[in-house]
C-alpha cells in the first residue's frame, strides 16, 4: 500500500496537458505544422483554434508552440488574456511573457536590450521581467506593433526560423471593439507590406469569442483559418486511457474502459478528471468496473464543484429553476429529453418559466439542442451525473427536514 499511495497520477485535471502526455489530434497537428512550415518560409499565417470548453484547445496550442520551438527553431509565447480588458494590457502581457520565456540566453539578452526602456525591473534572481505599466508607453508600442515585431525578427533571424504568438483565454478582450480592429489592421498592414515576416498568430477561444470578434469586425472571418476541435471518438479515447494507465503499469478490464470512455464523452478536460479520480480509486494496479464507477462518481463531484456550482447553482437562484434542473437530472444517464415531454410532467409554476430556464442553461453551456427539433441533451454525461446526484441530495435533505 505504501508504494501505491506515493505513486504519481499521469493525469492533469484542470490545466493544459503537458506535452509529453499529449495524445491524438493528428489531423489538427498536421494542419498546424503545415502553418509552421509556411511561416518559416516568410509567410504570415493566422489560425483560430476553437471548440467547446474542455475540448483541449489550450493543450493543443501549447503542444504546437513546443513543436514550433523544438522541431522548427521558432521563438514564441503563449499568452493567457483572461484578466485583460484593454489593448494596452494585452501588449504588456505579450511583451512581458515573450521576454521572460525566450530560452536562448543570447537572444534573451538582445531582446532585453532592444526593449530596455520599457523594462522597469526584474523579479527574484533576475528570471522574470517587469514590463512597463505606463499606459502612454504601452500605447506607443501598440501603435507601432508591426515595427516592434520586425525588430524582434531582425534580432533573431540569424538563429531562428520564425515566431509563434498564441493569444489564449480571450474572455473580455474580444468584447473590446478595438481588439478585432487591431488584429485586422495588423494583418492587413503585414499583407500589403513588401517585406515578409515569419509570424504565426494563433487565437484560442470558444466559438462565442470568435463570434464577438466578427461582430466587431466582419473581416476577421477571412483573416483566420479555423481549427474546430470536436470531442475525441471512442477509439481515440480508448487509446488515451490505455496509454496513460500503461505508463503506470496499470491494466483495465474492458467494462471499466468502456464506462470511463462513455462518461467522459471525448472531452479531454473531463477525460483527465475521470482518469485522475479512477487512478486514485484503484488499489491493486488493475482497474475493474467497481474502481471505474467509484472514480466516475468522484469525478462528477469534482467537475460539478469546479464548473457547475459557480455557473449554475449560483446563477439559478430561483428555486423553480433548480426544481426543473433536478427533474431533468433524474432522467436516465445520457438520455436526451423533449421539451414537450418535460412540460407535461411539471407543475404550472414550472411550465411558465420552463422556456426561460432552457435559454439560461443553454447560455451557461450545460445543455445543447440536438438535431431533432425541441430535443435537448446535457453537454456531457458528467454534468448529467452531477445534477442527478445533487437532486438526490436535495431530496434527502427535504426528507430529513420533514422528519424534524
Amino acid at each position: 500500500m505504501a508504494g501505491i499511495t506515493t505513486r504519481e497520477s499521469p493525469f492533469s485535471p484542470g490545466k493544459p496537458v503537458p506535452v509529453e502526455y499529449f495524445i491524438a489530434r493528428i489531423k489538427e497537428i498536421e494542419r498546424l505544422e503545415r502553418a509552421i512550415k509556411q511561416t518559416s518560409s516568410g509567410r504570415n499565417e493566422n489560425i483560430f483554434i476553437t471548440g467547446e470548453r474542455g475540448i483541449g484547445k489550450s493543450s493543443l496550442a501549447g503542444f504546437i508552440r513546443y513543436l514550433a520551438e523544438k522541431e522548427h527553431d521558432f521563438i514564441g509565447t503563449h499568452c493567457f488574456l483572461g484578466g485583460v480588458r484593454d489593448l494596452e494590457g494585452m501588449i504588456r502581457v505579450i511583451f512581458q511573457r515573450l521576454l521572460q520565456e525566450v530560452s536562448d540566453k543570447t537572444i534573451s539578452d538582445n531582446l532585453k536590450n532592444l526593449f530596455n526602456k520599457y523594462i522597469k525591473g526584474f523579479t527574484l534572481f533576475g528570471v522574470g521581467v517587469e514590463f512597463t505599466t505606463d499606459r502612454s508607453e504601452l500605447r506607443t508600442i501598440l501603435d507601432n506593433f508591426l515595427p516592434a515585431i520586425r525588430k524582434i525578427n531582425e534580432t533573431i533571424k540569424d538563429k531562428k526560423e520564425g515566431m509563434i504568438l498564441i493569444l489564449d483565454d480571450l474572455n473580455g478582450i474580444t468584447d473590446v471593439p478595438g481588439f478585432a480592429q487591431f488584429m485586422k489592421s495588423f494583418v492587413d498592414e503585414l499583407a500589403t507590406s513588401r517585406e515578409s515576416l515569419p509570424l504565426l498568430i494563433i487565437l484560442v477561444g470558444i466559438p462565442e469569442r470568435r463570434e464577438e470578434l466578427i461582430k466587431h469586425q466582419p473581416s476577421v472571418a477571412r483573416i483566420f483559418d479555423i481549427i474546430d476541435l470536436a470531442p475525441m471518438d471512442q477509439n481515440e479515447s480508448k487509446e488515451f486511457f490505455n496509454n496513460m494507465f500503461n505508463k503506470q503499469n496499470i491494466s483495465m478490464t474492458p467494462k471499466a474502459l468502456s464506462l470511463i470512455v462513455r462518461l467522459s464523452g471525448g472531452f479531454p478536460m473531463l477525460m483527465h478528471e475521470v482518469g485522475d479520480a479512477v487512478f486514485w480509486s484503484d488499489t491493486d494496479n488493475e482497474i475493474d468496473r467497481t474502481d471505474a464507477v467509484s472514480g466516475v462518481v468522484e469525478a462528477a463531484e469534482v467537475v460539478g464543484r469546479k464548473y457547475l456550482d459557480p455557473q449554475i447553482y449560483r446563477a439559478l437562484r430561483s428555486e423553480t429553476y433548480r426544481s426543473i434542473l433536478r427533474r431533468i437530472g433524474k432522467l436516465p444517464l445520457g438520455t436526451n429529453f423533449q421539451r414537450k415531454d418535460i412540460l407535461e410532467k411539471v407543475p404550472d409554476r414550472e411550465q411558465k418559466t420552463f422556456d426561460n430556464f432552457l435559454r439560461r442553461i443553454k447560455r451557461l453551456g450545460i445543455i445543447s439542442e440536438t438535431e431533432t427539433r425541441g430535443e435537448y441533451r446535457f453537454i456531457n454525461q458528467l454534468y448529467h451525473l452531477y445534477v442527478g446526484l445533487e437532486a438526490i441530495r436535495a431530496e434527502k435533505g427535504k426528507k430529513r427536514a420533514n422528519k424534524r
